[in-house]
């Protein structure tokens, strides 16, 4: 059995060495407390630590946020990496080599690919970068002179230059890389001779990392005054690189989080906003380099903080791009605020107008984001016009049901009636009908479904715990009680395939397993809390009587079913004598 390609077996091998204790105490200071240990969650913003590591099961869960997981998804987390990648870590971590074996064709391929594409362009940003430092009056030189950009900034973020369209190949040909990795790197291209060609000849280069560090693509800036070249040329999407997840800077702020220094991030547009931020010393910023935001660029941020504050441009453009990061990082739960330039173009203009100061004062009065979208959006209308006044409370009242809870509704409310200068109870009652539930018929149709179902799932649960943690060692008492095939069905024939393979498995082997959400079967499983040890043999009897009932009454339902649509008096009579050998167990049963 595999997993991304990787055996099942050296999964186990990577986990069994890791322990949990040890990986977490890298990311998290731990306090041992009770029979486990207890840390602030690094997934959600606390003072008072409900991050608990259990080191018996090799698992964490999160009293306050929700979050579970063993270490290998505390390492996918933490470094926001995928399965494949977080296994790499801890492996080397504890001087396991990965298995190559079981890997497929098209994932060696793709892995030497990658490999390929990362030597090639860490060489380039060597080149680039020294090209730079060797020509300190070449014409890109004098613009980041021109900008204020400090030799520390050019050194962190390795920025550098190309001269000529001819010297990178040539380097990179000596070096013996071969012209299709360079190409597929996007580094190199070819022109309609087939001859080779520096991709980003004669520009200023920003070189774009991923997490880890690695330069994964450039933005080149034209630097000068031809005006048939475009101001940027980007790398195209490759093998290491998608725009809709890389973030500038995010390797440092990356950083910034593992020396728990990180509270909130700053995103701002541009790469210059950027090292201009990062050098008035506002290391927690990151650049959308001018695109859209994504879902998974949002969901990257949200693995390190819980608030952003978006510092966009303040041009037209700028506070459209505001309004749809705005959706994007709200979508994922980030807390957002929104600082609005004014008095300069963007964050680069505005320190160098008015310092470093005023900046720092300009975002701590950053405004709630659903503050500045209500007194935004009531500037595109004239409030004195009923039409447009009532265009204005359509579009407030969608966005405060969209993204408020119920004790913030009020005070935003207020604000809109401020405006609007109609009675806040109208406004209430827009509001809670654009919030009006599903008709109360189906309402308790559902909550009578539930309640029925609710009980046995619990019991269920309470079996399957007494499963994992080893409580139940007679596999016949409860084999025909999972016969679906639902969430808990599945998790049950799992732990009978263990048992029977005489496998070691705990908690922490389940999350390599299954999709464990928070409040999931499985979750409520894992954290099920058992009756006394006084009572806990006669609450398992009961348990399993009762489960057994349920799924034989289940069964009759189902033959009934079938034999009142049987067209046959043998087919009836077929199913008659099952619902009757059913009725005896249930006699016997109870």
């Amino acid at each position: 059995m595999t997993k991304g390609g990787i055996p099942s077996t050296f999964i186990d091998e990577v986990r069994a060495k890791n322990d949990i204790i040890d990986i977490a105490s890298k990311y998290m200071s731990l306090t041992r407390r009770g029979g486990g240990f207890w840390a602030c969650c690094p997934f959600h913003s606390e003072k008072t630590p409900s991050f608990s590591i259990k080191q018996d099961g090799q698992f964490y869960k999160c009293f306050g946020c929700g979050e579970s997981g063993n270490v290998i998804t505390m390492v996918m987390k933490m470094e926001n990496v995928d399965f494949l990648t977080a296994v790499e870590i801890l492996a080397k971590n504890v001087g396991l080599e990965m298995p190559t074996d079981t890997e497929s064709d098209e994932m060696r391929q793709r892995k030497i690919q990658r490999d390929k594409a990362y030597a090639i362009l860490k060489e380039t940003t060597e080149f680039y970068h020294k090209n730079l430092l060797n020509n300190p009056e070449s014409e890109q030189a004098m613009y980041l002179k021109r900008r204020g950009i400090s030799k520390e900034m050019i050194e962190k973020f390795k920025i550098g230059i190309s001269l000529n369209y001819d010297a990178l190949p040539k380097h990179l040909m000596q070096l013996k890389f071969k012209p299709e990795d360079m190409i597929s790197a996007g580094v190199i291209g070819k022109n309609e001779r087939g001859g080779l060609y520096d991709f980003y000849g004669t520009r200023l280069l920003f070189p774009i990392a991923n997490g880890f560090g690695d330069v994964v693509a450039y933005s080149g800036r034209a630097v000068g005054d031809n005006i048939e070249r475009t101001k940027y040329k980007n790398t195209p999407q490759t093998c290491v690189f998608n725009k809709s997840e890389i973030l500038f800077a995010y390797n440092f702020v990356r950083d910034l989080k593992k020396e728990r220094m990180l509270d909130e991030i700053i995103i701002v547009e541009g790469h210059i906003d950027v090292i201009m931020c990062h050098q008035a010393g506002f290391t927690n910023t990151i650049g959308c380099m001018g695109t859209a935001l994504t879902t998974q660029h949002a969901r990257k941020i949200k693995n390190l903080v819980d608030n952003v504050i978006l510092c966009l441009d303040g041009d037209n453009a700028g506070v459209n791009a505001t309004y749809k990061a705005i959706d994007t990082l709200k979508e994922v739960g980030l807390n957002v605020k929104v600082v609005r330039i004014s008095g300069a173009k963007d964050p680069d203009e505005y320190l160098k107008k008015f310092g470093t100061e005023s900046f720092r004062e300009l975002l701590m009065d950053a405004k709630d984001c659903v503050d500045f979208v209500l007194q935004d959006s009531a500037k595109k209308y004239n409030l004195e016009v009923n039409a447009e006044k009532s265009k204005y409370i359509t579009e407030a009242l969608n966005y405060i049901s969209k993204f408020s809870s119920t004790a913030e509704q009020e005070i935003y409310l207020s604000q809109v009636q401020k405006l609007v200068k109609i009675p806040i109870d109208a406004l209430r009652k827009s509001l809670h009908a654009k919030e009006e539930k599903p008709q109360q018929k189906e309402i308790v149709e559902e909550l009578n479904e539930n309640i029925s179902n609710r009980f046995i799932i619990d019991s269920k649960i309470m079996l399957l715990s007494s499963l994992l943690y080893k409580k139940i060692s007679n596999l016949d008492e409860i084999s025909g009680l999972f016969t679906s095939n639902d969430e808990l069905s599945k998790l049950y024939r799992f732990l009978v395939q263990k048992i029977e393979a005489n496998a070691d498995y705990n908690v922490s082997t389940l999350f390599d397993n299954f999709e464990i959400s928070n409040n999931s079967l499985i979750d409520q499983v894992i954290n099920y809390v058992f009756p006394s040890e006084d009572v806990y043999d006669q609450y398992l009897r009961e348990t399993i009587k009762r489960v057994k009932l349920y799924e034989l009454k289940q069964e009759k339902e189902a033959l009934t079913k079938m034999m009142n649509e049987s067209t046959t008096i043998e087919g009836r009579f077929a199913y008659l004598a099952k619902i009757q050998e059913i009725d005896e167990k249930i006699r016997k049963e109870k």
